[in-house]
């Protein structure tokens, strides 16, 4: 099984989101996987023009830039994670540019799905023609789960867009707390890593979340009060060293 993880942080390895992406691509290749971590600000990845070359051209993209080596990885895939901090209730700039640019590999025209609507009809781009399922993984500093919902939804549709299965979904609130080195939330924060090893064990194996992994993976790390209360104090003392200067 190949994993591969599109990183949408432009913190790279320090972000966040990727702490999640790194410990459970460790868990899907300690169960056997082969997984790789893209980080797409270290790409170059630029709009689509809109231009629908990639429909008369086999699915070869007008521009020139790194898209061409992406989309080989994607087809090669048999699972895409779709990583990213959330920007505005949503997914970064730099993903939505890399979900938009992914057209070229899709195909065109629509046809009547079984629930009734149009979607696209099948690409030829994909290994044995089955493109990969998604999993999607995101980070937010707010401490409510509600606010992962446009984002759950375009992942929801994205998948259901290219045929295929939105096998998971992994949203962590208060997400400063997994890079913050707070000494006294180490065993919280080493817990959940443990957590997404397991999820990553579990998407190899069985292609899905236990349920008792699931329902500890949508839990906070603090109460939320308490962490309003720890985010505030640090972004009002980071204000008033910068009003100092």
């Amino acid at each position: 099984m190949k994993i591969t993880a599109f990183n949408g942080s432009p913190r790279r390895k320090s972000g966040n989101t990727n702490v999640m992406v790194t410990a459970f691509l460790e868990g899907a290749e300690a169960a056997g996987a082969e997984v790789e971590n893209i980080f797409l600000a270290d790409k170059e990845i630029n709009h689509c023009k809109a231009c629908y070359h990639c429909l008369s051209s086999g699915g070869k993209c007008s521009i020139d830039d790194d898209m061409g080596d992406l989309m080989s990885k994607f087809v090669a895939s048999d699972i895409v994670v779709l990583a990213t901090p959330l920007y505005v209730f949503n997914v970064s700039g730099m993903m939505k540019v890399f979900m938009d640019r992914s057209i070229c590999i899709g195909s065109p025209g629509y046809e009547k799905g079984e629930d009734g609507e149009y979607q696209s009809r099948p690409s030829k781009h994909f290994k044995n023609g089955i493109p990969p399922k998604f999993i999607v993984i995101a980070s937010a500093t707010r401490p409510d789960r509600s606010n992962f919902q446009a984002l759950s939804l375009l992942m929801k549709k994205a998948a259901k867009g290219w045929l295929t299965d939105l096998a998971a979904e992994i949203y962590a609130t208060e997400g400063e707390l997994l890079t913050a080195g707070v000494k006294e939330l180490e065993p919280i924060i080493n817990g959940y890593k443990e957590l997404l090893h397991k999820a990553g064990r579990e998407i190899v194996k069985d292609m899905k979340f236990s349920d008792e992994t699931q329902k500890l993976l949508e839990q906070n790390f603090i109460p939320a009060d308490i962490y309003v209360q720890r985010f505030n104090a640090k972004i009002d003392m980071f204000l008033a060293g910068s009003q100092n200067k």
